[in-house]
């Protein structure tokens, strides 16, 4: 009977593995990606197929019957295996009109907003130039609407970087996962074929100002293509106001102090800057 405490608790542990070995967790039968298919791409049926996956691993309003997104265009791009949501499908189709010309820039993590671009965002441009004598930064166009960017460079997807697990009997895999991006990409833009107008505000110098008269369409590639010239996107509000700038000189903003007063030896035995009153003695 000594040993009866022991062959209870045994038996108690034997009956816990049974029952939650025997407890399937739930799954569901979603729609997910047969393929890497990259943003803008119009779903076929060979693109996409109906997977068994942990309901635990599903957020959004997932689909069941791939017959339902075949025709949809993908707003975001889907890897093999991703699970496609309503909020991955649909979005604004922007089209050029007739005075415009789609222009591409490559721009850096920092200078392109750190892939938080999408399109119909609204941008300005600065070109940031590096001469011998320093660096010079001067806006040169704004009001330019973002047409595309490049996946590889667009921030990350929450829902793609979670890692589904499919289930394929008893044995469950992590699937159609990635946590990385391109540091650098392409934005596409809207540019009007209109010449304009770059202003440099010379007021606050009080001298005249100037202005350039430029074609986007040509400056814009020039630019990109210049090798010491870098180029630097912000994004505008809804309603922004038209601000002018003179562009600022880098090595115009070192100031140093000046030279220190020279002191000039007094009556008295001291030294004091020059130009310092004197005392004076009483007659």
């Amino acid at each position: 009977m000594q040993h009866l405490p022991k062959i209870l608790a045994l038996v108690g542990l034997v009956a816990a593995i049974f029952y939650f070995s025997s407890q399937k967790q739930e799954t569901v039968t979603v729609v997910v990606a047969a393929a890497d298919l990259p943003a803008g791409h119009a779903l076929t049926a060979d693109d996409v197929t109906a997977a068994e996956v942990l309901a635990s691993s599903v957020s959004g309003a997932a689909y069941s019957d791939p017959a339902a997104v075949v025709g949809q265009t993908l707003r975001v791009a889907r890897l093999h295996g991703d699970v496609i949501a309503a909020e991955h499908l649909g979005g604004q189709t922007l089209e050029l009109q007739p005075d415009e010309r789609a222009v591409g820039v490559l721009v850096t993590d920092s200078a392109g907003l750190a892939g938080l671009l999408k399109p119909g965002d609204r941008v300005g441009i600065t070109a940031i130039v590096r001469e011998s004598d320093g660096t010079y930064s001067k806006a040169v166009a704004e009001e330019l609407r973002v047409l595309y960017v490049s996946p590889e460079f667009s921030a990350l997807d929450p829902l793609s970087t979670r890692r589904v697990e499919a289930v394929d009997g008893n044995v469950t895999t992590s699937v159609g996962a990635t946590d990385t991006r391109d540091t650098e990409g392409t934005v596409v833009l809207a540019v009007p074929v209109k010449a304009q107008v770059v202003a440099y505000d010379f007021a606050a110098f009080g001298v005249e100002s100037e202005t350039r008269l430029v074609n986007l369409v040509d400056l814009l590639p020039a630019l990109d293509a210049a090798s010491n010239v870098t180029l630097s996107l912000y994004l505008q509000p809804e309603t922004s106001k038209s601000f002018r700038s003179p562009g600022v000189f880098v090595p115009d903003l070192v100031v140093t102090p000046g030279p220190s007063p020279t002191p000039t030896p007094t009556a008295f035995g001291e030294n004091v800057p020059s130009g310092t009153p004197m005392p004076t003695t009483a007659p």
